[in-house]
């Protein structure tokens, strides 16, 4: 795991008083709200959150759209709620995931474009989460570093920290004419 204050860009390790130049990662924390707001209508969440609250994540009728990468019972939506359920590990990118991936951001940045209010979430709210939501935001016309800068600064300096996926989304290329 890479650190989670430098990312284990080298230009940063050697100053980075978090890991002290290894590039390592400690613990990462459980983020304070179950969900944020990335762009406007599209929100990042997770299934566990500091709070200790039984009920602080589960989805009622908030959102118009739900994208869950995992799932726990009694957490909703509630009935009527479109509800999409992709099962995506916190691992490498091989291309069926890459496929599996650009499909449901192709449908959350779709569902944004018309004015719906969307929540992609994991179990943490971090990083697989994260990787559709800066994948959505991408195909609505960001750079990939702009998707992930705002994924970040909307969830914390522990989103998009599997190497992995930032590299793919690095990849990503926004449409021509967004």
């Amino acid at each position: 795991m890479l650190c989670h204050s430098c990312y284990a860009e080298p230009a940063s390790m050697p100053d980075c008083a978090a890991c002290r130049g290894t590039g390592r990662a400690t613990s990462m924390p459980l983020c304070d709200e179950p969900w944020s707001e990335v762009a406007p209508g599209l929100f990042q969440g997770g299934h566990d959150v500091r709070s200790q609250s039984g009920t602080a994540c589960v989805v009622d009728d908030e959102f118009d759209l739900v994208i869950s990468l995992a799932t726990r019972d009694g957490y909703g939506p509630a009935e009527g709620v479109e509800h999409v359920v992709l099962r995506l590990a916190d691992a490498a990118i091989d291309p069926v995931t890459a496929t599996r991936v650009a499909e449901v951001a192709d449908r959350v940045a779709e569902a944004v474009g018309e004015g719906r209010r969307v929540l992609v979430r994991c179990s943490g709210g971090l990083n697989r989460s994260g990787l559709v939501v800066a994948s959505a935001l991408v195909k609505l016309g960001r750079t990939p570093d702009q998707a992930i800068d705002s994924v970040r600064a909307a969830r914390g300096p522990w989103a998009l920290t599997n190497p992995g996926f930032v590299v793919h989304l690095r990849g990503l290329v926004p449409p021509a004419n967004a």
